[in-house]
């Protein structure tokens, strides 16, 4: 058993907790999704992830909390107890510890994108642009079943030579393989938002869809749930602004073109679909989870 197995069995647990936040997420539970013993378990995943299993799920339900203080209105009492906290004052205390301010400032300033000091501040205004319009469109996606590889921290520049080489590594599998069929999907799933997290720490997923479960070395296989309705816009990557018009695509998306449609964001992991155009440039067709807009 080699280091690459024992990431492939973490990522089991990191997957199950992920679905599970409502569940037993004891260490019992968790070692046995992980096929290690408890007494070694815990060992195993701070050795891969770099963090307690206390701390990370600790981290995560805050992450889904701040979600949810982000993109609803909910009360946080609530959230507190449905997280598992035993108190709001725990919550709170817990809360102000990973944020910097508390929940109750969180969801008084949600517009604000994460990680800047807490303040009032001034946001600019976004208005109807009939150019931005024609680039975005509503869809369903299903679940994705994916072969894949996990990357931690994103870039404003778009360059990452870990996401490089992790997407290298798929083409790669799928040639080897004979995976290359018109029904594969080359893709990449972010699963958590920069506006909740720094981007350094948002985790990101190099991957291609396939129809089966398959195992391999190297690889993880992972079924993200993104079923529901996301609101797509495609940019060609060889553009030589293209990280200047990604944010501004994306600042009309959330300051005017949502609310207009009655739309809010939703906290289904963010996707980004890769294809080759006729032209033969590669384009990138973005994918944000949407809901229905509610008062309540």
């Amino acid at each position: 058993m080699n280091n690459e197995t024992y990431q492939r069995q973490i990522e089991q647990v990191l997957e199950y907790i992920e679905h599970h936040f409502d569940s037993d997420l004891s260490l019992q539970i968790l070692s046995k999704v992980a096929g290690f013993s408890p007494y070694h378990f815990h060992r195993i995943f701070h050795a891969i992830t770099g963090k307690s299993l206390h701390q990370y799920i600790l981290e995560r339900k805050l992450n889904y909390c701040a979600n949810k203080l982000l993109y609803e209105k909910c009360d946080i009492t609530k959230i507190a107890l449905d997280y598992g906290f035993a108190t709001p004052s725990s919550f709170a205390k817990n809360f102000k510890e990973q944020f910097g301010c508390t929940p109750t400032q969180y969801k008084e300033t949600k517009e604000r994108r994460y990680p800047i000091t807490f303040a009032k501040i001034a946001f600019k205004e976004v208005s109807y642009d009939a150019e931005l319009e024609k680039y975005f469109s509503k869809v369903t996606l299903p679940d994705l079943q994916t072969i894949c590889i996990g990357v931690t921290g994103l870039s404003e520049t778009w360059e990452n030579p870990e996401i490089e080489k992790a997407y290298q590594q798929i083409f790669y599998w799928m040639n080897v393989n004979n995976k290359a069929n018109p029904k594969t999907k080359i893709c990449g799933v972010t699963l958590d938002t920069p506006e909740v997290q720094p981007l350094s720490s948002c985790r990101y997923y190099a991957c291609a869809t396939i129809d089966t479960y398959v195992y391999d070395e190297h690889l993880a296989f992972r079924n993200f749930q993104t079923s529901g309705t996301y609101i797509c816009c495609k940019m060609d990557r060889g553009v030589k602004d293209f990280a200047t018009r990604f944010f501004r695509y994306m600042d009309y998306l959330y300051g005017f073109y949502m609310m207009s449609h009655n739309l809010s964001p939703d906290y289904r992991p963010f996707v980004e679909f890769y294809e080759k155009g006729m032209d033969g440039n590669i384009y990138i067709n973005f994918c944000v989870p949407v809901k229905a807009y509610s008062k309540k």
